[in-house]
């Protein structure tokens, strides 16, 4: 059926009217946005490059080369620096045995090996009794981890001579 009278087109709510400006506006405003910061952009690199010529020239070769000694002396600082850092303070060992050691035994040679955190002394006392003395000694101090006793003989003069491992927590370094 043929319709005489037009019917009006629906009209787009006032909502969607206000969304579609508000969207416009959004555009203009980042696109406006984007060449205002282009442009602060260009204004600020402009400054970098005539900063960067006036040090320049203000930086003589004079200049220069104390920069690089500096540098230089600052980097050895560092890795000197890095070097004690990691130094382990090992004297503090010797007090240790100083004052565990029983009155009837003689240390003669110390071997230390830091990386391990072991000590390997060599002695000689008197008779066994004194040798286990010693060995509780160690093993009752608390900055000792582990008392070992390697290898033990009796030399010509009759005395005991032992070697001993002893190794060290790392609070002692």
């Amino acid at each position: 059926m043929v319709e005489i009278i037009p019917k009006e087109s629906p009209k787009p709510s006032r909502g969607l009217n206000a969304l579609f400006y508000f969207a416009i506006f959004l555009l203009i405003l980042s696109i406006g946005g984007y060449f205002a910061l282009n442009n602060f952009l260009q204004k600020a690199e402009g400054e970098l490059e005539t900063l960067k010529l006036d040090i320049t020239k203000v930086m003589t070769s004079e200049k220069n080369t104390l920069e690089k000694e500096i540098l230089a002396s600052k980097d050895k600082i560092d890795k000197f620096s890095y070097l004690i850092g990691r130094h382990l303070q090992s004297s503090m060992i010797f007090g240790i045995i100083q004052k565990t050691t029983h009155p009837q035994v003689w240390f003669t040679k110390f071997d230390f090996d830091p990386r391990q955190k072991t000590l390997k002394v060599s002695g000689e006392t008197q008779n066994f009794e004194s040798l286990g003395q010693q060995i509780l000694i160690l093993e009752d101090e608390e900055t000792i981890n582990a008392v070992n006793l390697e290898t033990i003989s009796i030399s010509k003069e009759g005395k005991i001579e032992f070697d001993l491992s002893l190794s060290f927590g790392a609070d002692v370094f």
